[in-house]
């Protein structure tokens, strides 16, 4: 019987076949796209927001948590993007 360790040790050595180092390519080498893009957590974004302002500012191409999403738009909060 395989152990739960076994199976994950199979599947790593399957999946890093070719690679020469025998070790996962980061995403963003196996995606290009994923370079240009900033993930704003709710966290972030409340440090990015200064209380009174009806505006925020996060980078072009920022991807913005679905929480954080929602406490802007219940707050009347409006995103610009730079």
């Amino acid at each position: 019987m395989l152990t739960k360790g076994a199976v994950e040790d199979l599947i790593f050595a399957h999946l890093s076949r070719g690679r020469g180092e025998g070790r996962a390519m980061p995403a963003a080498r196996k995606v290009p796209e994923l370079r240009k893009k900033v993930f704003l957590s709710d966290l972030e974004l409340r440090g990015l927001y200064r209380p009174g302002s009806r505006t925020v500012t996060v980078p072009a191409d920022a991807i913005l948590s679905p929480l954080s999403v929602d406490w802007l738009d219940y707050d009347g909060v409006e995103v610009l993007r730079a």
